[in-house]
């Protein structure tokens, strides 16, 4: 009888032990809403936009600074779940800038809500240097 009671008050777990039927876990007691925040700062906030934007099609580079200390640099900044970037790029030549600017823009705003969450209120591109489409290629 009492071999009995046990089975029915233990289920098996992922890892293949077993526990109580009425026992929850740590993470079953607080609802995953209520358990904390993840916090992105702007400085991260930042880093991840350069990393996607570099991954973007017709990007060369993503400059986070041009080197001179007196102008801006790439930026983001966060406030609640909305974020504001500032992206200083190179693009491939010849480009038609305007519209490589607005496939950015759109990219990065669907890249960023799906790996952060943030709502991309505002991009700016700035096209800061143009490459030519062959160079870097293998000779």
């Amino acid at each position: 009888m009492t071999a009995a009671k046990i089975t029915e008050t233990t289920e098996t777990t992922a890892v293949g032990t077993t526990t109580p039927a009425d026992v929850l876990l740590p993470a079953q007691r607080v609802p995953a809403e209520s358990r904390g925040r993840t916090t992105i700062t702007d400085r991260a906030a930042t880093r991840i936009t350069c990393e996607l934007a570099g991954t973007l099609p017709g990007v060369r580079a993503v400059t986070e600074h041009d080197g001179l200390p007196w102008t801006r640099t790439t930026a983001a900044r966060v406030d609640g779940d909305q974020v504001r970037v500032r992206l200083f790029v190179t693009v491939g030549y010849p480009a038609p800038l305007r519209s490589a600017a607005r496939r950015i823009r759109e990219e990065l705003t669907g890249e960023l809500a799906q790996m952060t969450g943030l709502r991309a209120t505002e991009i700016d591109v700035i096209v800061t240097h143009l490459t030519p489409e062959d160079e870097g290629a293998a000779p």
